[in-house]
C-alpha cells in the first residue's frame, strides 16, 4: 500500500471517529495520520493533521465544556 493510500484511509477513519465524536480514536488516528503526511513531505497537512490532534486532545479532557459546544 502506498503512502497516499495510508493517508486516504487514515483521513476516512478519522472522518467515521469526528462524525460519532470519538474523540480518544481521533487523537489515535491523527497521531498516525501526521506520520503519514510528514513521510510524503507534505508539512503543511501534517500542521492540519497536529491542530485536529490538539483538539480532539482537549475534547478528550473537557469533555463538558466541549458538550456545549456541540450540542444544538
Amino acid at each position: 500500500m502506498s503512502w497516499l493510500e495510508v493517508i486516504e484511509r487514515l483521513t476516512d477513519a478519522v472522518n467515521v471517529a469526528l462524525e460519532v465524536g470519538d474523540w480518544s480514536q481521533v487523537v489515535t488516528l491523527t497521531t498516525d495520520l501526521y506520520t503519514a503526511a510528514l513521510h510524503i513531505g507534505d508539512a503543511e497537512f501534517a500542521e492540519l493533521v497536529q491542530d485536529l490532534h490538539w483538539i480532539a486532545n482537549d475534547a478528550l479532557v473537557h469533555p463538558v465544556e466541549v458538550g456545549r459546544l456541540v450540542s444544538p
